[in-house]
């Protein structure tokens, strides 16, 4: 499922293809991934940077991390309970947050750097954090409809 944003004058000029976001309530204390894989194939190992909030036109804003495209750099690391678990090497840039707290909850995106003009991969997530234990669910909208998914 995909966005579109169009910037029109008097003819749209510019269309940028966005993934839609997803929903996830995780419980305090306990600790969530945020997937975010590219085809490390077709494009090469590229740099990746994860933000708070929205992901703007160029970086990201309230960086938590970064990649130099092999590894994190690890003086762009907000905190140790930010982690990339998966196989960089294998294109999965995943983000982890360990012992989510209630300031947690926020909206965070992944920015895959491909080269050329509006050809990054951008992926957000929206963070609800509780108290109690439940059914932790995924919902992806962006169609108008929103399923719902048990993980």
């Amino acid at each position: 499922q995909y966005n579109f944003i169009c910037l029109k004058f008097k003819k749209p000029i510019l269309c940028i293809l966005e993934r839609s976001s997803s929903s996830i309530s995780v419980v305090v204390g306990h600790s969530v991934t945020f997937s975010c894989v590219y085809d490390i194939k077709h494009y090469g190992p590229l740099p990746v940077c994860w933000g708070r909030g929205q992901i703007p036109i160029r970086g990201c804003d309230q960086r938590l991390l970064s990649t130099d495209a092999h590894q994190v750099i690890e003086d762009t690391r907000a905190s140790s309970r930010y982690q990339l678990l998966g196989e960089l090497d294998r294109g999965d840039v995943s983000l982890t947050i360990l012992n989510i707290s209630e300031a947690d909850a926020e909206t965070y995106g992944c920015r895959v750097e491909i080269p050329g003009w509006f050809n990054d991969h951008k992926h957000h997530f929206e963070l609800r954090v509780g108290e109690k234990d439940h059914t932790c669910m995924i919902c992806v909208g962006g169609t108008g409809e929103n399923t719902s998914r048990t993980i």
